[in-house]
């Protein structure tokens, strides 16, 4: 794959002009990253472990910690492979620290991101000042205002002194683990999951909030916002419906072994089916797959089957599978995934003609055991929202096993 071709050369040049020498105890405890996205530095933490032998890297936001199982060091040069996301961490060891780049393979052309990396484990953003302001509560957010591209969000933020975490959720999934400072009147955010590169910015006056956000170096757009505790988004079951004139949802793709998979197999006759669209991709889709993951263990015996259509971004078919084998293994997915398309919400939306339209991945379809299309849930607010989550996954859990009692 391209990502080893690129640690193959760099390995080469190490192997003929590095010093040999073993890093693991330099490298081993926490770490300050900071990303370079054009005239911004985006930070964060993180920590490198000897797990029996076996150095592990730790990706650290808020209470999330994302863990690369292969590290690999040859001379002087350190190569992260990040999980699931075709997407790695490559630099050197110099002067104590790490210098280097962020790659993320899944995107067309060279699209890399440089960085330094310090031994350090302080606050994201330095915070001479005390905090002036409190962000703590909901905000009625609009990404892109007065333009074509205009969305809104719920911010919800948490604070303690010059500490602060969140996310914003849309109509089609969350941000994820924020976290950052709030340093006089400004907050600061940031977010590294091995796909995501998020960065925010923002000014705090009064119950007003003017800020920035950039997601890598690919793309930038202004947001406002307000405190608004009763601010709602739209119901996510109600995004995306059966066209009229259709009355059940129909595909037949190949699973990863090149078998045809139809949901009229008897295998999903007089079962309760979850229908996932997904990508592997989509970190909002991974938070999703640990979800349905979990539902299924509990609830197959009972009659639940899933099956997840993968939308890929590749023209390759062998390195989508690569892709989603990858995926079947870090979350022990015992359920079918289809290779269904290319990364496009417009694809998808033709290859499910009787869709008014996918507005996101990931789309979850649930049908009854009769074969009909209860509900259409649009995105997904993972752990990372906190009440948001736990108050979906009851009421997910509630409904599924509704369908299965009928």
């Amino acid at each position: 794959m391209k990502v080893r071709a690129v640690w193959a050369g760099l390995a080469l040049l190490c192997f003929s002009g590095c010093s040999q020498r073993n890093l693991t105890e330099e490298l081993v405890g926490n770490w300050l990253f900071r990303f370079q996205i054009h005239a911004e530095t985006l930070p964060f933490n993180a920590e490198i472990v000897q797990n029996e032998g076996k150095l592990q890297f730790f990706a650290i936001n808020g209470e999330e910690r994302i863990r690369a199982d292969v590290f690999e060091i040859k001379g002087d040069s350190i190569f992260i492979r990040l999980p699931i996301f075709n997407t790695a961490l490559i630099g050197k060891f110099k002067d104590g620290g790490i210098e280097g780049s962020y790659f993320d393979y899944s995107r067309n052309g060279d699209y890399q991101i440089p960085f330094l990396a310090s031994r350090e484990f302080q606050t994201r953003f330095s915070a001479p000042e005390p905090a002036e302001v409190s962000v703590v509560g909901k905000w009625r957010v609009q990404f892109s205002p007065d333009s074509d591209n205009a969305y809104m969000a719920i911010g919800d933020f948490q604070q303690k002194g010059n500490d602060a975490t969140g996310t914003f959720l849309t109509t089609t999934g969350d941000y994820r683990y924020l976290e950052g400072n709030v340093v006089g009147d400004s907050l600061f955010l940031s977010c590294f999951d091995g796909s995501h590169v998020f960065l925010f910015k923002a000014k705090i006056d009064g119950d007003r909030i003017y800020g920035d956000f950039w997601s890598g170096t690919h793309w930038q757009e202004n947001w406002t916002g307000e405190r608004d505790e009763n601010f709602e988004l739209p119901d996510p079951n109600a995004v995306t419906y059966l066209k009229s004139g259709y009355q059940n949802l129909e595909f037949a793709f190949e699973n990863m072994e090149g078998k045809t998979i139809a949901l009229s197999d008897s295998q999903y006759q007089d079962k309760v089916v979850i229908v996932q669209l997904m990508g592997s991709w989509c970190p909002n889709c991974m938070d999703e797959t640990a979800y349905l993951v979990s539902l299924y263990q509990k609830l197959n015996p009972q009659g639940l089957e899933i099956i997840s259509l993968a939308f890929e971004k590749s023209d390759n078919k062998e390195t989508n599978l690569h892709s989603l084998q990858r995926l079947k293994d870090h979350f022990s997915i015992p359920y079918e995934l289809l290779l269904a398309g290319k990364a496009s919400k417009q694809e998808a939306s033709e290859k499910l003609p009787m869709l008014n339209h996918v507005l996101s991945f990931p789309t979850a379809i649930f049908i009854d055991r009769k074969g009909k299309v209860r509900r259409i849930h649009t995105g997904f607010s993972g752990p990372g929202t906190g009440e948001y989550y736990s108050e979906f996954v009851e009421e997910t859990d509630r409904f599924v096993t509704q369908l299965l009692l009928e």
